[in-house]
């Protein structure tokens, strides 16, 4: 009898423990769907000022649409009139980048983030430096 209740505990142990180890194991398997583009609305209107080498600066509007076109207006300050505009299609790569392409097949990146887009360089890597702050667009309600 002794021997018995010693096996159905140990039974009950190993049973519990399997348990628990299934448990931890589908919490860390499941893998992370989250990405910017799903938490992020990042469809609207975005402005800022970027850095210009020549003029006061480049008043920058862009509107990301939800059919993923886009238009970007671009006014150099301190040259008079001198706009331009600027339209195309759009994607979100790696989760996280959003890619204008205009009409002529030329791309910018952008990093998604709340409220904003960074203008990424060439390489889709981050600004740095003193002037990184002046390449960010902020959503505009």
């Amino acid at each position: 009898m002794k021997k018995l209740s010693i096996l159905l505990f140990a039974c009950v142990a190993v049973a519990l423990m399997g348990c628990s180890n299934a448990a931890k194991q589908s919490k860390t398997e499941a893998p992370d769907m989250h990405t910017s583009e799903m938490a992020l609305d990042y469809y609207g209107v975005y402005e800022g000022t970027l850095p210009c080498a020549d003029c006061e600066g480049i008043k920058t509007q862009l509107t990301i649409n939800s059919d993923s076109t886009f238009v970007l207006v671009s006014e150099y300050l301190g040259k008079g009139d001198t706009k331009f505009e600027d339209k195309g299609t759009y994607f979100i790569e790696d989760g996280e980048i959003l890619v204008t392409q205009n009409e002529k097949g030329d791309q910018k990146y952008y990093k998604l983030q709340e409220g904003s887009l960074a203008q990424l360089d060439a390489e889709k890597k981050r600004i740095e430096g003193d002037l990184a702050p002046l390449y960010i667009l902020t959503k505009v309600n």
